[in-house]
């Protein structure tokens, strides 16, 4: 597997975000929320979401609506374009998080806690993204949607997440061990987790309007299924939840280790990522036309496809530095 697989793909699972006990969102206004309706959120997401609050400030031209964006196939689409700029500020918990200046930034939309996803359910997700070919992310990373576990009310660990990381495309999500460790606020959980490193010789990731379905059983004995313009390309069989209580989706540019990159005196350039059908049912045809034909490529086996690599990646503790071990797909053929 290629070295430059793990460049930055360690250092996300050496660190779990903080829990955090207080108020998590900012609610939107009547208007906002229309627009969000009309224009992005589909099923049960419409009229649903609600903004992080640790979201840069909302000035001018940050976020605007669009009727219709073609890409250079010809698909069209209407939905929300996004221009994150490194001089964006947000909260000080992503700004200066670890002491140290530029950290991170986002804009992102979420669940409040009352539609979060309990434990034992299934869902079904989708998420349309365009990102211009040249969009650029050496030496950090931005997760174009994600998911948090909760336990209780608060969050308390990393879930699953889709990641435009040092220029490559990777699915992040957790594995069936972790450990529990006190922090200022209660504790907070460690999982090892994989990391699946798409090939874009595969299939273009950007330059493109594309469509990712994820389907999920959010359970122990659950299930983590994930469709790049209808094409299976991860689907792992085992504990998805970790022993959370919910599981929250968000979706937006959230850009972090901007430091790794500006330490070695690299330019943070503006990010913008467009966003369309973004939704979440309970089957699959509330979402996408051909579900035969997606849930047909299924199997009752953990499989991976397009993909250059595969790693199990160990958090950090108090005396160990954080490790990644190559499953050695694809001479392995089954690195779950």
């Amino acid at each position: 597997m290629k070295k430059t697989l793990l460049i930055l793909s360690v250092c996300l699972f050496l660190f779990s975000n903080f829990s955090y006990a207080e108020k998590q969102h900012t609610k939107m206004k009547k208007k906002e929320k229309k627009d969000f309706a009309h224009f992005v959120l589909k099923a049960q997401l419409d009229n649903k979401m609600v903004f992080t609050k640790r979201n840069v400030p909302n000035r001018k031209g940050l976020y605007k609506f669009f009727d219709k964006f073609e890409d250079n196939m010809g698909v069209s689409e209407k939905g929300i374009e996004f221009n994150l700029s490194y001089s964006d500020i947000g909260d000080k918990n992503d700004w200066v998080r670890w002491g140290k200046p530029g950290f991170a930034q986002r804009f992102q939309i979420m669940e409040p806690y009352k539609e979060t996803t309990k434990k034992g359910k299934t869902k079904w997700y989708r998420i349309a993204y365009f990102i211009p070919n040249e969009i650029d992310t050496e030496q950090h990373n931005i997760s174009l949607f994600d998911f948090k576990m909760l336990y209780g009310k608060p969050e308390k660990a990393v879930g699953p997440s889709f990641n435009y990381n040092n220029n490559k495309f990777i699915w992040l999500f957790n594995g069936p061990n972790y450990r529990v460790a006190k922090n200022e606020v209660g504790e907070q959980y460690f999982f090892e987790g994989y990391v699946v490193h798409f090939d874009q010789k595969f299939k273009p990731l950007k330059g493109k309007w594309v469509n990712i379905l994820v389907n999920a059983k959010w359970a122990k004995d659950g299930f983590l299924h994930l469709w790049i313009d209808g094409k299976l390309r991860s689907s792992y069989f085992g504990d998805v939840l970790g022993g959370a209580s919910s599981v929250r989706f968000k979706f937006g540019p959230y850009r972090n280790y901007m430091t790794a990159a500006t330490d070695k005196g690299l330019k943070i350039k503006d990010a913008i990522i467009r966003y369309s059908n973004v939704g979440k049912a309970d089957t699959c045809d509330e979402l996408w036309s051909g579900c035969d034909e997606v849930k047909g490529q299924l199997k009752n086996q953990s499989q991976v496809h397009g993909v250059i690599g595969v790693a199990l990646c160990k958090p950090a503790d108090e005396d160990k530095e954080g490790t990644c071990e190559d499953l050695g797909y694809p001479g392995n053929p089954k690195p779950f």
